[in-house]
């Protein structure tokens, strides 16, 4: 049994002994806002049943996403916007010859195969930088090849890699 969980059992009317484990854990003042705040905005009674209808919300969008759906949002002007969740992103691994999945806790980008490198960023050194598909080839140490599909991954990409830019943003800022 993990440490933190203790197992108790519950007689209901009727039934047998229900198996309950308890959760216990720490939070920082931080994730107890948070935590509040989840509470608030699912109209949550406790913070457990914030959590478990998070859960739930969570998994409903990861099963659809898994099939190939896409989640938008409109704004006030009614104008759809993709709303991309990285870590409910899935790698996108087929048709690429010189990229692939790499496992990461949030970034879902694909990255040049036998090399430390998210094929983001040669692309945003293509963007930023310019120069022909050889410069960049010649700066990254890749072949012509590779380069051409890290920059074609990066044009057709745009909101994933963006999204986990800002996620990259926040998390620095919040010095995680």
């Amino acid at each position: 049994m993990a440490a933190g969980t203790k197992t108790a059992g519950t007689k209901t009317a009727g039934t047998k002994a229900a198996e309950t484990k308890r959760q216990n854990f720490n939070i920082t003042p931080e994730q107890e806002t948070e935590l509040a705040r989840l509470r608030e905005t699912l109209d949550a009674p406790s913070a457990k049943d914030a959590i478990l209808r998070a859960v739930r919300i969570v998994e409903a969008i990861a099963r659809q996403t898994r099939r190939g759906g896409r989640l938008y949002v409109h704004d006030a002007s009614g104008q759809a916007q993709r709303l991309i969740i990285p870590e409910l992103e899935l790698a996108e691994e087929t048709g690429w010859q010189f990229l692939t999945a790499r496992p990461h806790a949030w970034r879902r980008q694909l990255w040049v195969k036998g090399r430390k490198l998210p094929a983001a960023v040669v692309w945003t050194d293509w963007r930023v930088n310019g120069g022909t598909v050889e410069e960049i080839a010649d700066n990254w140490g890749l072949p012509r090849a590779a380069t051409e599909e890290a920059l074609r991954y990066g044009e057709t990409h745009q909101d994933l890699l963006r999204m986990e830019a800002e996620e990259e943003k926040q998390r620095l800022a919040e010095g995680l």
